[in-house]
């Protein structure tokens, strides 16, 4: 069974749950890097929106055996249901329909140009590197943390606004919204290990141990969202370059983080780049990779470059 009945089956299941107020429509949606989903989508006349529910990895589970369609007919409806009493669907998207109503929301982040050609037409985007620039409107930070909705040329047109008028409000907001965090790698590090073993956990001696080891440093947003968008705010980059007294290479772990490695000498770039074409192909999902490239951050110039 492909996908698509898969789908086809769980609408007629999540069907038998709702009455005839309620329409079931199955979705292929497109992600970053040209990743699809399919998910059903559930709306009823008194609501505005309603979120797509991907059933990927359901379906994935079923073809093992571990899920059945029963199974994930009730996680859709869960789902539903949570965000009708106070989710996603609670939002006013009639706010949507003027810019002075979303200005203060919208926000940018980084996606690499060649993985995204056909998404590109259709949504306003500047051009950095080898990555674009894109924008995005969050709906409601407080209520749903990073809930956002992509921003298209048609939101554009009906606005009246261009490209510049939505980089200079993002520029403005994503920081404000989305505020930067660099910690070492020797904390990240200490954090994940602790969460997963506690009990055996010695903070100080694997701190000093990291720290003489691994002289990196992890930046991103304090949701760790999307957090290579952090590069873009100014004077960030170059503030700690300074702080460092050093030139800095930029690493692209994914869309959501960057290292940062204080430069001793130019001759270790052609090592970090073998290390991150492994990790994007090894340790990477497809949607979440950002860039094969190497950046780097020269202090004498002022400005990040592409190696």
């Amino acid at each position: 069974m492909d996908i698509g009945s898969f789908a086809e089956r769980v609408r007629s299941h999540v069907g038998n749950e709702l009455d005839s107020g309620h329409d079931i429509s199955i979705h292929r949606v497109g992600k970053n890097n040209g990743v699809y989903y399919t998910g059903l989508q559930i709306t009823e006349n008194a609501v505005n929106i309603s979120p797509v529910i991907y059933i990927d990895r359901y379906y994935e589970l079923y073809k093992k055996g571990g899920e059945t369609i029963e199974s994930t007919a009730a996680f859709v409806m869960d789902t539903y249901n949570r965000e009708r009493s106070g989710g996603i669907m609670q939002a006013d998207m009639r706010k949507f329909l003027s810019y002075d109503s979303v200005r203060e929301n919208v926000v940018y982040k980084l996606i690499n140009t060649e993985k995204n050609r056909e998404l590109l037409e259709d949504i306003p985007h500047m051009e950095f590197m080898d990555l674009s620039i894109v924008f995005q409107c969050m709906i409601s930070q407080k209520e749903l943390g990073t809930a956002s909705i992509l921003i298209h040329n048609v939101h554009m047109k009906l606005w009246d606004v261009t490209k510049e008028e939505l980089y200079e409000a993002a520029k403005e907001n994503t920081q404000r919204l989305m505020p930067y965090e660099i910690k070492t790698m020797a904390e990240v590090m200490c954090e994940i290990i602790e969460t997963e073993n506690p009990e055996e956990f010695d903070d100080e001696d694997y701190r000093a141990e990291l720290s003489e080891s691994v002289p990196m440093y992890v930046l991103s947003n304090r949701s760790r969202v999307e957090g290579a968008a952090c590069m873009l705010y100014p004077n960030l980059i170059s503030g700690f370059a300074d702080t460092m007294e050093r030139n800095l290479y930029i690493i692209p772990s994914s869309v959501h983080e960057l290292l940062l490695l204080p430069a001793e000498h130019d001759v270790e770039g052609a090592e970090i780049k073998l290390m991150i074409r492994e990790i994007n192909d090894t340790q990477v999902s497809e949607e979440e990779l950002l860039s094969y490239s190497l950046y780097y951050y020269d202090r004498e110039e002022g400005k990040i470059k592409m190696l």
